[in-house]
Formats: structure tokens, sequence, C-alpha cells
């Protein structure tokens, strides 16, 4: 029987830069033969429900860590081996339980293999920072926080780009065959502008920074609410009383991200009478009502939930249009 994570909480207070995530854990031998324990965390908002090992149907011409899928719920949703897709080697003398954290993100579901489930943990996101080089080179770059579990000594918990992982199965597929049409009829329209994307995920921001320059926009690029805070900080030195949106246009801001969230950053850039005039939407892989309500709580003048590439384009064009 499945053991469901229950009725979600609020994960994020609105603003308040706090979330909670389900703790897993993962086992490696190291090269010196030494065991290595792995904490990871991810969004409760993301999880729909933590399985048992389900059975699995092997699907030909797949890499090896995402070679299956499996029947959910009368739904059949591609399983990933995370184990396998970190090149890890599960020590010979540890008996691992693994369990299927069921994931619904991007308008995907998808199985995510873990070794042992431990619990849920309630965190601010200014207590996770970004990885340093040393850690991001061994995980490949696809881990965007890392933060000390305080009641297990200097034991680290990483927070994986989740979208890295479901990009690298090819369930992550932006819509841009349907654009193409929307971007030929608001063309005309000319989009002129300035766009700051916020995002921890570099696979995200690379989409999101495609798609704009690809309709004649310019990007800038911040890689979490306090480093786009900071961007927006250094214009106002250098701008003296000219209007920000002379020089920036629109944010586009991911929710989930290390140091600040997008909320939070939403809440102080319109907490700020020479920054409030720029409009904000969010861009995250958190849909629902309840994530919405929490963006317009904070005062986001849009939200999207990626990848629609159409609904973004959209969005540009009731912002940007000339």
């Amino acid at each position: 029987m499945a053991q469901k994570v229950g009725t979600l909480p609020d994960v994020l207070k609105v603003g308040t830069n706090e979330m909670e995530l389900v703790v897993f854990k993962m086992y490696n031998t190291l090269p010196d033969g030494q065991e290595e324990q792995l904490d990871y965390g991810v969004n409760v908002a993301k999880v729909r429900e933590i399985i048992p090992m389900p059975t699995l149907t092997k699907v030909p011409d797949m890499p090896e860590y995402a070679h299956a899928l499996a029947e959910v719920r009368g739904e059949v949703i591609p399983i990933v081996d995370l184990g396998k897709w970190m090149k890890l080697e599960v020590p010979k003398k540890i008996d691992i339980r693994p369990k299927v954290i069921v994931l619904e993100m991007l308008s995907t579901t998808v199985g995510m293999i873990v070794h042992e489930v431990e619990r849920i943990r309630r965190i601010k996101w200014d207590q996770i920072k970004p990885p340093p080089p040393l850690l991001q080179a061994k995980h490949g770059g696809r881990i965007t926080g890392v933060t000390k579990i305080e009641d297990e000594g200097e034991s680290l918990l990483l927070i994986l780009d989740l979208e890295s992982v479901i990009s690298d199965i090819g369930a992550l597929m932006p819509r841009r065959e349907i654009a193409l049409e929307e971007v030929e009829r608001i063309s005309k329209k000319k989009l002129k502008g300035t766009v700051l994307i916020v995002d921890d995920s570099s696979v995200a921001r690379k989409i999101l920074k495609d798609t704009l320059e690809n309709v004649g926009l310019h990007v800038i690029e911040a890689v979490d609410g306090k480093n786009a805070l900071k961007i927006l900080e250094d214009f106002l030195s250098k701008i003296a009383d000219q209007p920000i949106t002379n020089f920036i246009n629109l944010i586009i801001s991911d929710v989930e991200m290390p140091e600040m969230d997008g909320l939070t950053l939403t809440k102080a850039i319109k907490g700020n009478p020479k920054l409030q005039i720029i409009p904000i939407v969010i861009n995250t892989s958190l849909s629902g009502d309840e994530n919405r309500e929490k963006a317009k709580l904070v005062g986001a003048d849009g939200y999207l939930v990626k990848f629609d590439v159409t609904k973004l384009v959209q969005e540009l064009s009731r912002f940007l249009t000339k």
C-alpha cells in the first residue's frame, strides 16, 4: 500500500522564505573503499506520494538510469533510478530499502528511486547556500543548493536540480512548436525590452533565455533571489533619478532558490518604491491554485508553470508589446 505524504502543508509561507523538504538518503562507495552517505531534499509540494518499489517494465534503447516504466494508480510513468543517474556504487554491506518518490512537476509525473526516505524537514531558504565549485563539480553541475543538517553534526543536505533529472530522461519537452505560431502572431507588435530572469537551475535558465532572445529581448540572468536583488540595487545606485524600467522592463522568477526564494524576492521588490513598478511573473514548476494565490499575495503580476512556451510568450506580449 502506498505511503502517502498526506495532506500537503503550507510548504512555503507567503514571503517568509521557508519551505519543507522530503529528505532522503543515497549511499556510495568511494574509490578508496570508504562508504559515503549523501542526504538530499525535494520540496514536499512536488511530491505526490512515496511508494514501495513497483513492478518495473524495461524500456529498450534508454539510458540505464531511465530504462523502466511502472503503473502507479492506473497511470504509466517513467521511473528514474537516481543512484544510477548519479553513478553511485552502493556499498555491499548496506541493505538498502529503496522507495519511489512520485513527483509532479513541470506538467510531468515521474518516479524517482531513492535508497532510503528519512523524514520531512522545514528549512528556511536563506539557510540554503549555492554549492561551492568543488561540490558542484562532483555532482556534474546538478546541485542547486546546500545546507547543514543541524542535528547530524556536519552532515550536508543537498538540493538536486530536478529540471536536470527530468530533462535527461527526455520528459522535459517545452512546447516550442506551438509557441512558433504565437511568436508569429505577436511579431507585428514588436516585443522590445530587457528581462531579468531569476532561476537556480541552469537548465531552466537556458530554456528561458533561448526563448526570450528568440523573440528579440535582451536577457540578464540571476541565479537566486539574493543575486537578483543585488543586480537591481546596483542599477539603482547608478541611474540616479531615472526610472528603473528604462533599464529592466520585466522580471521572470522561479520560486525555489537558495538564500532567497522567488516569493520573498517579489515581496522585497514590491515593497521598494523605486522597484515596485517592474512587472514580476512567477515562473515555477509548482502548479495549483494555492501556489498561484501565494504569488498574488506578495504582489506578482503573473504566474506561469514551466515550461509552456506559448503561455510564456503570451505573458511577454502582455507586458512588453510596444
